[in-house]
C-alpha cells in the first residue's frame, strides 16, 4: 500500500511517498481490579460530565496548527516522555473490575507519583485540564498537522493552553488521577480522527 503525503505538506515544499506494510497483530487482555466503581458504571450526572470533557478533547485535537518549523523539528524524530517500566501497549482489550471496556489506545509507563513528565517533541499545548472524569490530568500537545500527543492521570500539570513547548521540556508530573489504580503516564497519540501507537515513533525503552 502506497500514500502519496506531498499535498499534506505543500505549505513548506515537502513532497515525500510511503509505502506502509500491513500485517495482522495480536493484542493484549488486561483485567484491572479495584477501578472505583463509578468511572466503571457512570451516574446521570457523570455521564454528562463526560460528555462535556470529550467536547474539550475533541475541540483540542480539531485545531489546526501549521507550522512548519514545528514540523521540521518534530520528523527529526520522537524521544520518551519517560523512561520505566511499561504496563500496557496499544490495542489491549480491557476489564474493569470484570467488566469488559474499550480498547486501550495508549502506552502506560509505570513510575511513582511526581515523576517529571517530558515533551516527546515539539508542539503547542491545546488542553491543560487537571481534573478530567477519566484521564484526571491531561494535557494534549500538538506537533502541528493534526498529530497531537496526549499524557493522562498527571498528578501536575505545568504548562497551559497556548504554550509552545521544545523537545525535552516537562509538561507535569506522574500520578493516579482519573481512573487508574496507580502511578502511571499513559501516552496516547492521534493523527486527524486516527489514533496512532506511540510506540511505533521512538526507539526501544531504554534499560533502566
Amino acid at each position: 500500500m502506497t500514500s502519496d503525503l506531498g499535498s499534506n505538506f505543500c505549505d513548506i515544499g515537502v513532497s515525500c511517498r510511503q509505502i506502509i506494510s500491513l500485517a495482522n497483530r495480536e493484542y493484549r487482555i488486561q483485567r484491572v481490579e479495584g477501578v472505583p466503581r463509578e468511572t466503571v458504571t457512570p451516574s446521570k450526572e457523570h455521564l454528562a460530565r463526560i460528555a462535556r470533557e470529550r467536547k474539550l478533547v475533541r475541540a483540542a485535537k480539531g485545531r489546526i496548527i501549521m507550522r512548519p518549523d514545528i514540523l521540521l523539528s518534530v520528523i527529526k524524530g520522537f524521544r520518551w516522555p519517560v523512561v520505566g517500566p511499561i504496563s500496557g501497549v496499544y490495542g489491549s482489550q480491557r476489564y474493569y473490575n470484570g467488566v469488559p471496556g474499550s480498547p486501550h489506545y495508549g502506552i502506560d509507563i509505570a513510575l511513582p507519583t511526581g515523576t517529571p513528565v517530558h515533551a516527546p517533541a515539539p508542539g503547542i499545548v491545546t488542553l491543560a485540564e487537571d481534573d478530567l472524569f477519566y484521564s484526571g490530568g491531561t494535557i494534549i500537545l500538538d506537533h502541528g498537522y493534526r498529530l497531537s500527543s496526549s499524557f493522562l492521570h498527571l498528578s501536575r500539570i505545568a504548562v497551559s493552553v497556548g504554550e509552545e513547548i521544545s523537545q525535552g521540556d516537562v509538561l507535569g508530573e506522574i500520578g493516579s488521577s482519573g481512573r487508574a489504580t496507580g502511578a502511571h503516564l499513559d501516552w496516547r497519540m492521534s493523527w486527524r480522527n486516527e489514533r496512532v501507537d506511540p510506540q511505533l515513533l521512538v526507539p526501544p525503552m531504554p534499560e533502566t
